[in-house]
C-alpha cells in the first residue's frame, strides 16, 4: 500500500497541500489546556471535529486519485495528518488577519459567488439548481452550513492573498531569460561510434579474464531459488461461459450497448521537416503536381516509416496533428502543420467511420464477462471448501485434484527466473506471489493470497540459498560480458581522441573518413524538443557550450557520439502574447505563492500558535509516537 504514496496522483495532490503546510511547528508549545482544542493560532481554535472532517475528506479524495483505500499507516507514511492540520492552521491565520485588518465576506456576496459557480451545477445546466446543489454537497461529507464556512475562508484567503501578491508582474529580463532558455535553437554535426569501430576483440588471457571476474563477481552470483506449489482459484479457473443463454447475452448487450460504440479511426502518414520553409517548400511541389508518395520517397523513407497507425482522434499523441488529420478528405494532403516536434505534412490514406459493434461481434466477450461475474460469487464458496480441505490435512496436491484446479510447481529466483535463467511462466499474480513466497519460511503453513476476487495459496518446499559462483561455472558468460566491458573501453578511448583532435582543429569530416562512418546532422535542436539520434545525453552535451563546442557521449543501443555545434541561433522573444506571456504568469503565480506562503508563516510566528500532539496521535491512531 506504501507504493501508492509514490504514485504521480499522489505526489500532484501533495504538492497542491504544500503550500498549506507551512510553519508546522514554528513557535508551537505541545499541548492545549481544552481537551477538544486540537491546536490554536492566536485566538483561534481548531477543534478536534474540524480536523476529523478535514482528515476524513483529505483521505478520500486521495483515495480516488490513487485507486485504492487510504490506509492509516500509508497517510501518516506520507505525512497527511500533518497536513491537513497544516491547511486548517493557514486558515486560521487567514482568520486572525482577516480580524485584525478588517477583512470579511459579506452573506449577499458569498451567495452570489455559490449561485454563479459553473463547478456547483448540474453539467450542461445554465443556472444554479438546489437539489443538485444538496446532492453534491452530500456525495462530499459536507452540509451546506460547512460548506458555506469553507467558501468564507476561501474568499477571505483569495482578498487576502490579492491584496498582497496580486497584480505582481515579472522582469522583462527574466522573461526573456527563460524564453531564450526553452528556446535556442542548435545545429549538431556529430558521428556515431558503434563497436564495429573497436573489432574485432580477441578473448581475454586467463589472468585478466580471472582479474576481471573478481572485481564483478557479484554480477554473475546464483540468486536464492524457492521451489514453490502455488493453486490459484480465479473466477476465470470456476466461470462456466457455457452455462450463459443467448437471452442474458441479449439483454445484457441491450443494457450496455453504449459502450460498444467505435469512434471514427483515420490511418495518418506524417512528413517531418526540420523547418517551417522545409515544410512549405515540401507544400509547393505538391501543389506542382507532385505526389505525396514523391515526397516521402524524396525524404528517404517508404510508406510504413511515415505510418502513424490507424488511429482514433483521441489517440493522436499531438492536438495539431489531430485536429488538421480529422479535417481531411481522403488522400488529401495537408497544409504544413505546425506539430509539438516540428512542422509535418499529413495525408489520410484510410477511414473507417464511427460505428456500433453488432451483438454478434461481442457476444463472446459479452458471455465471458457474465459468466466471470457469477463466478466471483462460486469463488467465495469454493474458497471455504478448500480451506476446510487443508485444515484437514489434504495437500495442495490433492485440493487440485478434487476441485479440477491446476497446481503450478516452479523453482524461481525473486525476480521471477528459473535455474535456466529464463522467467517462469504460469505464476499466477506473479509479482505479489513472489513478494509472499519469498518472505515465508520453508515448509511453514501461509495464509492465502485475495487478488483481484482471487485466491492464491502457496507453499514453499525449499530453500536454496544464493551464493557466489566460481569463475568456471559461468566462464562463457563472464567472457561476453568482458568483451562487452571492453568494447565499451575501446570506443570511449576512441571517441575521447576524437575530441582531442576536434579540439586540436581536425574537420570532423576527416575523422569520419578516418573511421568509415557518416557525418550525421541535426537541425534545430533545442533543449525541450531534443533529438532522436542523439539522445538525451547527447542533446544535454550539445548545450554545454557555445559554437564549436565538441563533446563525447553514450549514445543508443552501446554506441559512443561525437559531437560538435555547428550553429546557435538565440530567438527573439515575442512581444505580448504567446509562451513569453505563459512563462511570465508561470513565474508570477510561482512568485507569488512563495510570498505568500512566507507571510503565512510570519504571521502564525507573530500570533502564536499551539499543537496538542497527544491529541492529534490519538485522533490518527499513532500512539504516543510523534509523526
Amino acid at each position: 500500500m506504501r507504493r501508492g504514496a509514490n504514485t504521480l496522483p499522489a505526489k500532484i495532490f501533495l504538492g497542491l497541500l504544500t503550500l498549506s503546510f507551512i510553519g508546522w511547528g514554528v513557535g508551537s508549545r505541545l499541548g492545549a489546556s481544552h481537551s477538544d482544542t486540537l491546536a490554536t493560532v492566536g485566538d483561534t481554535k481548531i477543534t478536534l471535529g474540524e480536523f476529523q472532517r478535514a482528515y476524513q475528506r483529505q483521505s478520500q479524495a486521495l483515495s480516488r486519485q490513487i485507486g485504492q483505500a487510504l490506509t492509516p499507516d500509508m497517510a501518516r507514511s506520507i505525512g497527511l495528518p500533518q497536513q491537513t492540520l497544516g491547511a486548517l492552521m493557514a486558515d486560521a491565520t487567514v482568520a486572525n488577519m482577516a480580524a485584525a485588518t478588517g477583512l470579511g465576506v459579506s452573506d449577499e456576496r458569498l451567495a452570489q459567488g455559490i449561485a454563479d459557480d459553473p463547478q456547483l451545477r448540474a453539467p450542461g445546466a445554465q443556472s444554479f439548481n438546489r437539489d443538485y446543489f444538496a446532492q453534491l454537497l452530500n456525495q462530499n461529507g459536507m452540509n451546506e452550513a460547512m460548506f458555506i464556512a469553507e467558501r468564507r475562508k476561501e474568499e477571505l484567503s483569495q482578498q487576502l492573498a490579492f491584496g498582497l501578491v496580486g497584480g505582481l508582474t515579472v522582469p522583462k529580463t527574466m522573461v526573456g531569460a527563460i524564453y531564450r532558455y526553452q528556446n535556442e535553437a542548435r545545429d549538431i554535426r556529430y558521428l556515431t561510434l558503434a563497436r564495429a569501430q573497436v573489432e574485432p576483440i580477441g578473448k581475454p588471457a586467463d589472468d585478466v579474464l580471472a582479474k576481471w571476474y573478481e572485481e564483478h563477481k557479484g554480477e554473475f552470483r546464483a540468486p536464492e531459488f524457492r521451489a514453490i506449489e502455488v493453486l490459484a482459484l480465479t473466477p476465470d479457473a470456476v466461470a462456466d461461459p457455457s452455462a450463459v443463454t443467448d437471452e442474458e447475452v441479449s439483454r445484457e448487450y441491450e443494457r450496455t450497448k453504449d459502450q460498444y460504440g467505435a469512434p471514427e479511426q483515420r490511418r495518418i502518414q506524417q512528413l517531418f521537416y526540420a523547418t517551417p520553409e522545409e515544410a512549405a517548400a515540401a507544400a509547393a511541389k505538391l501543389k506542382a503536381g507532385a505526389s505525396f508518395d514523391q515526397l516521402i520517397a524524396d525524404a528517404g523513407s517508404k510508406p510504413e516509416d511515415v505510418d502513424l497507425g490507424l488511429l482514433a482522434r483521441d489517440k493522436v499523441l499531438d492536438p495539431a496533428v489531430a485536429e488538421a488529420a480529422f479535417g481531411l478528405a481522403l488522400d488529401t494532403p495537408s497544409e504544413p502543420v505546425k506539430s509539438s516536434f516540428g512542422t509535418v505534412l499529413l495525408r489520410v490514406t484510410e477511414i473507417q467511420p464511427a460505428h456500433t459493434k453488432t451483438l454478434s461481434e461481442v457476444a463472446p466477450d459479452i458471455r465471458k464477462a457474465i459468466a466471470a461475474k457469477a463466478a466471483e460469487r462460486s469463488v467465495l464458496e469454493v474458497h471455504d471448501e478448500v480451506e476446510d480441505a487443508l485444515a484437514g490435512g489434504a495437500t495442495l496436491q490433492e485440493v487440485a485434484s478434487r476441485f479440477k484446479l491446476k497446481l503450478v510447481t516452479a523453482e524461481v529466483d525473486p525476480e521471477g527466473n528459473g535455474t535456466d535463467d529464463q522467467p517462469v511462466a504460469g505464476l499466477p499474480d506473479q509479482a505479489e506471489l513472489l513478494k509472499a513466497a519469498f518472505a515465508a519460511d520453508e515448509g511453514g503453513e501461509n495464509e492465502p493470497l485475495s487478488i483481484n476476487h482471487s485466491f492464491i495459496w502457496y507453499n514453499v518446499a525449499k530453500v536454496t540459498p544464493g551464493r557466489e559462483r566460481a569463475l568456471d561455472e559461468v566462464k562463457d558468460k563472464a567472457i561476453v560480458a568482458w568483451t562487452d566491458a571492453e568494447a565499451q573501453v575501446r570506443l570511449t578511448a576512441k571517441a575521447d581522441e576524437m575530441v582531442k583532435d576536434l579540439k586540436a582543429g581536425t574537420p570532423i569530416d576527416a575523422l569520419a573518413g578516418t573511421a568509415s562512418v557518416e557525418v550525421e546532422t541535426a537541425s534545430g535542436v533545442t533543449r525541450q524538443a531534443g533529438d532522436a539520434g542523439l539522445g538525451a545525453d547527447g542533446v544535454n552535451a550539445a548545450f554545454g557550450g557555445p559554437k564549436g563546442h565538441v563533446a563525447a557521449v553514450a549514445g543508443p543501443d552501446g554506441t559512443r557520439i561525437v559531437l560538435e555545434v555547428a550553429e546557435v541561433v538565440n530567438p527573439t522573444m515575442p512581444e505580448g502574447a504567446g509562451e513569453a506571456v505563459d512563462i511570465a504568469d508561470r513565474i508570477a503565480t510561482a512568485v507569488g505563492q512563495g510570498l505568500y506562503g512566507q507571510y503565512l508563516a510570519a504571521a502564525q510566528e507573530e500570533f502564536g500558535t499551539t499543537v496538542n500532539q497527544s491529541l492529534l496521535n490519538a485522533a490518527i491512531g499513532a500512539g504516543n509516537a510523534s509523526n
